[in-house]
């Protein structure tokens, strides 16, 4: 038995769990636009004495970077520990550039540090970490009886489904749907495993007020 939880990486929000649980990206944001200011000042400058003082902050703000997202880490793996999850599933992110094209250098930056160290973090903590195939996350219907994908059915940060009226935070909803993706991955890899005794072993995704499995909806509250 495995209870896995769904993270969905964003620009407005750097990382959202299918618990509900939102890591903002406004501070972010607004730390890496006040040290691109000051990089831009420094330049302007144009002198041997500035050339120093560039080298001197470009080492601050990637202390500061990497200490940011160490902190989101620290806190998305005390999250899974917390909600009795054996694994963190996140999106593949190797076109990551294509699918988020508002999204800037650092965002992308943040998104696989961010990756990166909860994938040597997380082990320690006896959580797996795990990555799922990330098409139509952000436009399928979380609610496994419905799952209906449409591109209208996100509208921004909001999603509606335009079949069942399922309404939700539009990166919540990805959060869930990336964590039911990776339950159904598991089931069909041990139910058509030769070796596997145990087919038929259940995989939850830890969500708002209970769990959500692979085959069908619960109403929970707060969901």
């Amino acid at each position: 038995d495995q209870t896995v939880l769904g993270i969905d990486l964003g620009v407005n929000s750097l990382a959202v769990s299918s618990t509900g649980t939102f890591w903002q990206g406004d501070d972010y944001d607004h730390w890496c636009r006040e040290f691109e200011k000051r990089r831009g000042e420094i330049q302007q400058r144009g002198t041997q004495a500035a050339h120093k003082a560039l080298l001197r902050l470009g080492k601050r703000e990637e202390a500061w970077r990497k200490q940011y997202i160490h902190t989101i880490a620290n806190e998305l793996v005390s999250e899974a520990v917390e909600h009795d999850c054996d694994v963190i599933a996140f999106e593949d992110l190797s076109d990551i550039r294509e699918r988020l094209p508002h999204a800037k250098w650092h965002h992308v930056w943040a998104f696989r540090r961010l990756f990166e160290y909860v994938s040597y973090k997380a082990p320690e903590q006896g959580v797996s970490v795990e990555q799922v195939e990330p098409t139509h996350t952000s436009q399928r219907c979380s609610r496994t009886d419905c799952g209906f994908t449409h591109d209208g059915n996100r509208q921004g940060e909001h999603f509606e489904c335009q079949k069942c009226g399922y309404e939700l935070n539009a990166d919540y909803n990805a959060a869930k749907n990336i964590g039911v993706r990776y339950a159904r991955k598991r089931q069909h890899k041990l139910r058509s495993s030769p070796k596997s005794e145990s087919g038929d072993a259940p995989v939850d995704v830890r969500v708002t007020g209970g769990t959500l499995n692979g085959e069908s909806h619960q109403p929970l509250a707060g969901d």
